[in-house]
């Protein structure tokens, strides 16, 4: 019979082997969870605003903003590989172990990124409460993913790299520490990998000096550049003609750009406020205000967009026509079943007074028709909200909205929400280029008749009559009037 004593004595030094493992590595988890935030704070108080404001800093081009922020990003990796190093030497653990320290951030940031990409349409800086948990976790990275918005349409990575990259230091610092040199055959001790972080570090100073020497001969002088004002569904258009005929980095334009809804551009063009301005055709309010001041408008039309109705993903319409799409908004069709859908009220939301879509819908889709005064909380006052709503809405998915198509399908892109189809046919370029699409939108360079454009004022007017200018305004979510 084999002794009782020897049964109990192995599991008990398995369990102290295994506390002994357990117990440090949380106190090193605890550690670098403290380390992070501590440095975030303080980082984000002292270093990140200045970055953002080097990075917005006029002179500073595309391409100096990125030696920057590889620089920026590099810095970032070295702290924290010089906290792993730091780590290896006073710990007792091993290697991997150490390493593991970071696994608890680096779920915290998976989730996150998780979170981001689920909500508003792959939009983390739209997440709420978790991008508050980012930032304190990873506030180093707000001037990076700030900057990089306007240069790629994939933020949710650049989510998912900023959460990876203080971890990946850390645990190149562990490794390196472990291992921190070769031996050449004389035994000497070659610290090879300093060398070439020195040099890496130098080489991307050298870069970034070179950036900002290098001289400029913008188009129009920035300090001349004309005010200019317009719709929402126009700005990314008009960031890059700011930053086309600047120099100015995207970056930089992104910053110093701010346009008014349609209504208020069109006030400020009438009262001298903007030179010129982006818009869609102006409503009879807007065209009385205008004859009140004694203001004669110039409409140039320079785009095509197309005024699109959109609904939830589950809702089961696809299309619609455009008479049963004005039936529905005067107020005569008011259950989904009626157009086959499911036994459901429609929700029809509209916009404010003399926003670009309101004004659109009352004088290209009504035609005469007058719209259904509609409840006040389903009148909508800015255009990103009414695709929010229409994605948010109750289970039922009942909403019907509408919105121009650059804006719902880039600026504001919803994974929730589909667009309907209008008599058949589909919105999108192919549609809007050919004008098969019934509801299609054109974009205005509207500036006041009889003044004398100032230099730049005219260059600008050339340019987006010009080949470059053309480019542009497809490049801006638009169909070209001369495509």
């Amino acid at each position: 019979m084999s002794d009782p004593k020897g049964v109990i004595t192995k599991p008990e030094k398995n369990e102290s082997v295994r506390i002994a493992w357990f117990w440090p590595w949380l106190g090193g988890t605890f550690m670098f969870g403290l380390f992070s935030v501590m440095f975030n704070v303080v980082w984000s108080m002292v270093v990140a605003p200045q970055v953002q404001l080097l990075l917005r800093h006029e002179g500073v081009t595309d391409t100096t903003v990125f030696v920057i922020l590889l620089l920026y990003a590099w810095i970032i990796g070295l702290i924290f590989a010089a906290y792993g190093a730091l780590s290896a030497r006073m710990s007792s653990m091993g290697k991997l172990s150490l390493m593991l320290t970071g696994l608890l951030s680096l779920l915290c940031g998976l989730w996150l990124w998780i979170v981001g990409i689920q909500g508003s349409g792959g939009q983390p800086a739209e997440v709420g409460g978790a991008w508050e948990l980012f930032s304190l976790y990873h506030a180093w990275a707000e001037p990076v993913l700030e900057v990089l918005g306007p240069y790629t349409q994939h933020g949710e990575v650049w989510f998912l790299l900023a959460a990876l990259l203080p971890i990946a230091g850390m645990v190149v610092g562990v490794g390196v520490n472990r291992y921190p040199a070769l031996t050449d055959k004389n035994g000497k001790v070659d610290h090879r990998w300093q060398w070439i972080v020195a040099a890496i570090s130098a080489a991307l100073v050298i870069v970034l000096t070179i950036t900002l020497m290098l001289p400029q001969r913008p188009y129009i002088a920035e300090r001349d550049f004309p005010v200019v004002d317009g719709a929402t569904a126009a700005i990314p258009f008009a960031q890059d003609m700011l930053h086309e005929l600047t120099g100015m980095s995207k970056a930089r334009a992104a910053h110093e750009l701010r346009f008014n809804t349609t209504h208020q551009a069109y006030v400020n063009l009438i009262e001298k406020k903007a030179d010129l301005i982006l818009v869609a055709g102006p409503s009879d309010e807007e065209l009385r205000l205008a004859k009140s001041r004694g203001i004669q408008m110039k409409l140039t039309p320079i785009g095509w967009d197309a005024f699109i109705f959109l609904v939830h993903q589950d809702n089961p319409v696809k299309g619609l026509s455009s008479e049963q799409v004005r039936r529905i908004y005067e107020g005569s069709i008011r259950n989904w079943s009626e157009v086959g859908g499911k036994h459901q009220p429609i929700v029809a939301y509209q916009r404010e007074e003399n926003s670009g879509s309101q004004t659109y819908m009352q004088k290209k889709v009504m035609k005469g028709h007058d719209m259904a005064e509609p409840p006040r909380e389903l009148r909508i006052g800015i255009m990103g909200e009414m695709i929010n709503a229409v994605a948010d809405f109750n289970k039922d998915h009942n909403a019907l909205g509408y919105s121009f198509y650059y804006f719902a399908n880039v600026m504001h892109n919803r994974q929730e929400v589909k667009f309907l189809s209008i008599d058949g046919v589909k919105p999108d370029k192919e549609h809007i280029r050919s004008k098969q699409y019934p509801f299609t939108a054109q974009l205005f360079v509207v500036t006041r008749e009889g003044e004398k454009p100032s230099p730049s004022m005219q260059r600008l007017l050339e340019w987006l009559q010009s080949e470059e200018g053309t480019r542009a305004i497809e490049k801006g979510g638009f169909v070209p009037v001369n495509s």
